[in-house]
Order: C-alpha cells, then sequence, then structure tokens
C-alpha cells in the first residue's frame, strides 16, 4: 500500500474543526518525506507497518542531538526512563520494563544495531553518530524481533560506506567543560569496496554539588570509533564493521529527603574520584545480503560483541558509609541469523529464519559498608525492632536486637559482601512472517516465533566475616559455588491487519503474545529454611529461579497523509494483559527478581509530523496510560490497583522549527519541549520515591551556509526545570523497614546549559 500524493477528499475535512482549520492553509504547505524502515524486515513506509513506530532519520538525530538510545525517549510516545549511567533498567515501553541491574534476567526492551543485539547493562549505551536511522518499535515484538523483545524494539541503523567521497567533522563546546569532537570520512577504494571510519569523542565536566565534598559530579570521557568495509557486486552487498568505545563516567548518584537538601544537590561519601562507571566495548559484525533471483532475498548477519563493565556508586544517598554497591562484570556475545525474504511482485510476500547465541558473563558484585554506620542506620529505618536509635553495633540496642554481643574489635570499617556470578546463555529460535494482499485494500499478516533460551548460573556468596557476618545481602554464605540450569521456552504468534480507507489513510490492528524468558535472581538463593543465619549454606542450595513472564497485546490505529501529504498523523490504541512481572524486591537490604503478580495497561498515543510551508516545521508526540496491578505482590501487601512503575499518565514533546532561507544559507530556529506527569519509582507507589511531573524547554538556532558549513547554538533546560530521573523503592511509604536503606530519587536535572556547534562537510 503505497502512499500517494493526491488530494484528500473534502469530507475528511468535517471530521473535526481543527482538520478544517488546517485545510485553510494546505494550498502552502510543504510535502513530506516519509521514512523508510525495515520494521518487518524489508522496506516499507512507516505509513505501511501495522505497527505503532516512531522513526527518526540521521539528520534529525543530529540536529536534536540525540547521542543514544535515552535521546530518543523524550520524543517517542510511550517510552519512558532514560538514566544519566550505563543501565538500562529504567526503560520502559507502555509500562513495561525491568527494573533488574543484575545478570540472571534479561531486558523487556530489545536494543538492536545494524541487526545485532546490542546487549544488556554495561554494553547497550553506545554513542550515536554517523547514523541513518533508528526506529522505536512498541509492543510485543517476539516475532520481528526476538530475544525476549516483551515491551518493544529499537532498531539502530548506521550509515553504510557508499561509493562516493564524503567527510565531515564536527566540533561543540558548552558550559561545565564540555568538548565534543565528531568526523566521519567516506573513500571509494575500487568500483566495488568503499571504505568509511566514523568516530567521536566527547568530554564533560562536573554540574552537580555535593555537600559531602570532593568536587563536582556529573563528569564523562567518552570515545567512540566505528569503521566500515563495503562490498557491492551484482549479487551481494557486504558490510563488515567494527566498533569500538571506551568511556569513564561518574555513577549515578541519589537523593533522598531524610538529607533535608536542596533538590540540586547531593550529600553522599562517596564523592568525586571515589565512585565510578567504566565500559570497554567490543563490537564486530558481518551483514551480507546475497541476491539469489528477482524473487528471493537471503541475508546473513553474523556479531560478536564483548565488553567489560565496571561500577561503583553510593547507593544509600547519604554521607555515612551505610551502603556502596560495586558490578565488575565482563561479556563476551555471539550470535548468527540466517534470514530468506520472498517477494514475487504478487500477494504474496514474507520471510523465515533462524537465529542462535550465546552469551557468558562473569560478573562480581559487592555491597561495602562500615559495620558501626550500617548499625546505627538499620536502628532508625527498622525502629520497631529496637527501644531506641543504636550508637553503634556494640550498643546496647543494637545487641539486644541482634541477641548477642558484638566484640568491637571485630567491627570492620570498609567491608565488602560479595558475591560472585558465572552466567552461561544460550538459545535459538526459528520465525517467520507473511503478509497477503487479500484484495487491493487489505493486507493480512501472521507471523510467529518459537523460542528456547537455556541459561546455567553459577553463584558463590564469599564470607565476608566482621562482627556482622553476612547480614546485608544473602545472610550466609556458601562453601563454594551454587549451580542451577534450566531452559525455557514459548511460541509468540502475531496476527495484523492493514486496511487501505484512502489513498492517504490506513487502518490497522494487531494482536501479538510477548513472552520474556526466566532466569536467576543475581542475589538469591534459594535455601529452603532449613539455614539458620550464618552459613554456610547447605551444598544441595540453587540460585533462585524465576519463572518466564507473558503479555498479549491488542493494538489498533490509523496512519494518515493529510493536507496535501504536509501532514504525517498517527494515531494508536493499544491494551495488554500482563502475567508473571519479572521485579526486583528489595527484602531486608537484598534485591530478589521475582514472579510478583499481574497487571493491566491500555494506551493512546499519537505522533504528529506537519509541514505547513516551506518555513515551519512541526513535531507532536503524545501519549496517555491507565495502568494498574490487577493481582497483589504478596497479600495484604497494598499494590492492588497501583499503577506500574515508569508508566506516566501522560508524557509528551513537541519540537517546532523554522526556516529562514537566505541566498547565502538557511537559518533554523528550533524549540523543543518535553512533558512527563508524575512517575513512581516502585509497585508501592510510594510517595518518597514518586517524581513529580515536570516539562523542559530546550532552543537551538542553526545557520546553515551554501558553502557546506554551519554554524549552531543551543540552550537545554531554559527554564532550570528541578526534576528526578526516577525513583527507588528501598523502604516503606514512611522509609522505614529498609534495612538502613531509605526510598531515593535518582541524578537531578541538568541545569541550564548553553553550547556552540560547528560543522564542516567536504
Amino acid at each position: 500500500m503505497n502512499q500517494k500524493s493526491t488530494l484528500i477528499a473534502p469530507n475528511l475535512f468535517k471530521l473535526s474543526p481543527l482538520f478544517l482549520a488546517l485545510g485553510l492553509n494546505s494550498a502552502l504547505a510543504s510535502e513530506i518525506e516519509v521514512i523508510e524502515v525495515k520494521v518487518q524486515k524489508r522496506s516499507q513506509s512507516v505509513q505501511d507497518v501495522p505497527v505503532a513506530v516512531s522513526a527518526f532519520n540521521g539528520d534529525m538525530m543530529q540536529q536534536l542531538r540525540i547521542e543514544d538510545v535515552r535521546g530518543l525517549v523524550d520524543l517517542t510516545p510511550g517510552f519512558n526512563g532514560k538514566t544519566e549511567d550505563s543501565f538500562i533498567d529504567a526503560l520502559s515501553i507502555r509500562g513495561i520494563g525491568t527494573n533488574d541491574f543484575g545478570i540472571g534476567g534479561d531486558p523487556s526492551v530489545a536494543i538492536f544495531t545494524d541487526g545485532l543485539w546490542a546487549g544488556r547493562n554495561g554494553g547497550v549505551q553506545m554513542s550515536f553518530y554517523d547514523m541513518e536511522r533508528a526506529e522505536v518499535v512498541k509492543g510485543p515484538q517476539g516475532t520481528l524481533f526476538g530475544r525476549n523483545a516483551i515491551a518493544g524494539g529499537i532498531n539502530i541503523t548506521t550509515n553504510k560506506p557508499i561509493s562516493d567521497f564524503e567527510a565531515k567533522i564536527g566540533v561543540t563546546v558548552a558550559q561545565y567543560d564540555t568538548q565534543e569532537v565528531t568526523g566521519m570520512v567516506n573513500i571509494p577504494l575500487t568500483d566495488n569496496w568503499y571504505f568509511r571510519a566514523a568516530g567521536n569523542y566527547i568530554t564533560k565536566g562536573g554540574w552537580l554539588e555535593n555537600i559531602a565534598g570532593g568536587g563536582d559530579l556529573g563528569g564523562s570521557e567518552i570515545n567512540s570509533t566505528r569503521l566500515s568495509l563495503r562490498y557491492e557486486g551484482d549479487n551481494v552487498d557486504a558490510v563488515f564493521r567494527a566498533t569500538y568505545e571506551d568511556r569513564e563516567q561518574d555513577p549515578s548518584v541519589y537523593w533522598t529527603e531524610v538529607n533535608g537538601i536542596a533538590k540540586d544537590k547531593v550529600n553522599i561519601d562517596y564523592g568525586k574520584g571515589k565512585g565510578y562507571d567504566r565500559g570497554e566495548i567490543l563490537s564486530l559484525q558481518a551483514n551480507i545480503e546475497f541476491t539469489l533471483s528477482d524473487e528471493y532475498l537471503l541475508t546473513s548477519i553474523t556479531g560478536y560483541k564483548s565488553y567489560d563493565f565496571a561500577y561503583l556508586e553510593d547507593f544509600d544517598a547519604q554521607p555515612t558509609f551505610i551502603n556502596n554497591y560495586g558490578q565488575d562484570q565482563s561479556v563476551d556475545y555471539i550470535s548468527q541469523e540466517l534470514r530468506l525474504n520472498y517477494d514475487g511482485g504478487g500477494s504474496i510476500n514474507g520471510f523465515v529464519g533462524i537465529s542462535v547465541y550465546q552469551e557468558d558473563i562473569d560478573a562480581t558484585f559487592t555491597n561495602s559498608y562500615d559495620e558501626n554506620a550500617l548499625c546505627v542506620a538499620v536502628s532508625r529505618t527498622d525502629f520497631a525492632d529496637f527501644d531506641g536509635p543504636a550508637l553503634g553495633c556494640d550498643d546496647a540496642n543494637w545487641e539486644t536486637y541482634w541477641e548477642d554481643d558484638i566484640d568491637p574489635a571485630d567491627l570492620l570499617t570498609n567491608k565488602a559482601e560479595t558475591n560472585i556470578d558465572i552466567l552461561k546463555n544460550t538459545g535459538w529460535s526459528v520465525y517467520g512472517d507473511i503478509t497477503w494482499q487479500a484484495t487491493d485494500k487489505l493486507d493480512l499478516t501472521l507471523g510467529g516465533r518459537y523460542t528456547s533460551d537455556t541459561k546455567d548460573m553459577s553463584i558463590e556468596v564469599l564470607d565476608s566475616g566482621g562482627a556482622l557476618g553476612n547480614t546485608f545481602v544473602f545472610e550466609w554464605y556458601t562453601d563454594g559455588a551454587v549451580t542451577a540450569k534450566d531452559t525455557w521456552s514459548d511460541f509468540t504468534p502475531r496476527v495484523a491487519a492493514v486496511y487501505e480507507l484512502t489513498d492517504n489513510v490506513n487502518l490497522y490492528a494487531n494482536v501479538a503474545k510477548g513472552y520474556k524468558s526466566g532466569g536467576y535472581s543475581t542475589f538469591g538463593i534459594d535455601n529452603d529454611g532449613s539455614q539458620e543465619y550464618g552459613g554456610p549454606l547447605a551444598s544441595d542450595s540453587k540460585p533462585l529461579a524465576f519463572e518466564p513472564e507473558t503479555t498479549t497485546s491488542y493494538e489498533i490505529g490509523a496512519k494518515m497523509m493529510l493536507l496535501d501529504n504536509s501532514m504525517q498523523l498517527n494515531l494508536a490504541y493499544f491494551t495488554y494483559d500482563y502475567q508473571d512481572l519479572q521485579m526486583i524486591i528489595f527484602e531486608s537490604g537484598s534485591q530478589l527478581v521475582k514472579n510478583v503478580g499481574e497487571a493491566q495497561n491500555q494506551g493512546l498515543e499519537v505522533d504528529m509530523h506537519w509541514t505547513p510551508t516551506d518555513n515551519w516545521d512541526f513535531r507532536l508526540a503524545g501519549a496517555w496510560m491507565d495502568s494498574k496491578i490487577t493481582k497483589e505482590i504478596e497479600d495484604g501487601d497494598g499494590t492492588l490497583g497501583n499503577k506500574l512503575p515508569m508508566a506516566p499518565e501522560l508524557s509528551g514533546s513537541m519540537v517546532a522549527s523554522y526556516f529562514h532561507y537566505m541566498d547565502s544559507g538557511i537559518v533554523t530556529l528550533i524549540a523543543q519541549w518535553v512533558y512527563q506527569s508524575e512517575i513512581y519509582g516502585g509497585p508501592g507507589n510510594y510517595e518518597t520515591a514518586k517524581v513529580d511531573s515536570w516539562n523542559e524547554l530546550g532552543l537551538r538556532a542553526m545557520y546553515e551556509s551554501e558553502h557546506e558549513w554551519s554554524v549552531s547554538l543551543y540552550i537545554d533546560n531554559v527554564t532550570n526545570e528541578e526534576y528526578f530521573e526516577r525513583g527507588w523503592e528501598n523502604a516503606d511509604a514512611n522509609n522505614q523497614n529498609g534495612f538502613g536503606l531509605v526510598n531515593t530519587f535518582v541524578w537531578p536535572a541538568k541545569p541550564r546549559t548553553v553550547g556552540v556547534s560547528f560543522d564542516m562537510n567536504f
């Protein structure tokens, strides 16, 4: 179904006064160039795909300074949860996400770069530069994307080498000691071989004051390089890519109301130079397309990705040494996918494919603290168990609670509870998708994927010693490693239909099953209760397993090209039932992944792009969601009817651009506005971990010369809006019963920032 440049029938404008008002200006409108996407494994107009997709081309991503996956969040309706660190445990699409920051589970939002699964925490947040496009596909995408894409999929495509010489360089300088350099060169080697090199360097200084001292927080340094080689023959198109990224930045910082400080400052003991977020990432891949005939195209995607990730943060958000969380992991991932596409030019087209992968993860986790500081903190959060606040571990109030005398000589001031986790993931899937043009107006699609995932998990918990032993996370230690291995599999079907109501209006509907495999809690061992506090655990103990989660999603929508193709307007309504949610639950300081209940969600999304004249361009994205937990996590816990975490009722953005054409170039003025209503930090919906609604304004002015250079000035967060990224429910609604931890918020918003950029094309 191809969108055509035809006039809209007059009766369409009777649908609403808005269309009537817009129609008065249609004679001056500029026709929109619709983005081509490959959501369904073949090139299609985004308007023909029977699923909600937000697509961004490379020019737009550069102009709006979208630096990585997190930059897509603000501009995509229904996509939430950007963070400053290297974790993706806040990302959610339509309220579906996972807060698991360990290794035993999988992300709910599957991210792919040039067809290769981008990985998990520590390896996903690679920089965007020299990009072709990015596609955010919402709803379960197991059939099309695989690898547990229960919430949706993000498809990132980098530029291929081409047959012409070109080169670019860009330089940015901004407040807070920010410098950025980006470059690209494309060189045709022969008639068939082309080479492309691109890279960027970003360094940012600290901007967030830490009252405890040590220097401002928020600094980072990123080096990234991508080398691409392409062979383009009569029947073969092969692209070989190698990408390396080295990143070092401050870890997440936390704010809590119990410190009694302003929201634009933090007060933590692990300040500048103590915490860290480091990653070294290498990605190698070969994407080869074989044209077997006019009807058949065979695609091979071979990928290898490895990364080392080291992380240390002050998790307790306080100036005393209560809990500092560390994670040090090494990941090796290899995959192979083969896909055969058929398009005979008739009423049938589709594809079949097979994929296999292996992922090896070695990780060490530490929870460090001063034993005296922990005893004091526990007595203040769990005061019901104490006669009064304890002054330390050898205080009478603590010893009554502990039911034992503490020898001060045994107390440790820098103690680490350590667990070593080793995980091997292997899996395979077979999938297929067929589209039948039933009539000139109606396309029907049927697809499905059978997935099998095997996880082999090993956990060794070391004896931390000291006066308290292992108390903060496991409460015992192991005599060597405990292991478990299991396989989970499922079939996820998809049915979709597209009806061409007019040449410019497509209606669609789809039903899809979503599935994410089971796994193991990074910080949990299944203890049958026979082992009392201390350790070691019985030799037959096993890592704590959790079951798969599933969802059944229904979606209907309309994709329209209106006003002489000057307006692209896409609407979607969705609803789903969500079973056996995998979620971290904090219990006495430990973070256990469990299947914690059921939920429902419904929502409306709007995605509009309108160019009323050659001088104006408007982009509007908005989402409304109504989520609720329909089965309590634990009987009587009060979560029934609560909203899902990271699922705001309202969110949206608008980008307005004005173009002034001159003989020597173009002046562009851009205003970007983002809004998000309140979001909760966990299933308890506690006010002490709820992020209030916020909105942020950014401005940009750019001059593009006809001589291939441009200069721009930008201002982020013009009004100095104060808000937080997210909240964490570590304790109850009153900041009690958290075993020393309280509810916290992550990263105050960065204040107003002014910068200037210069770009040159050759």
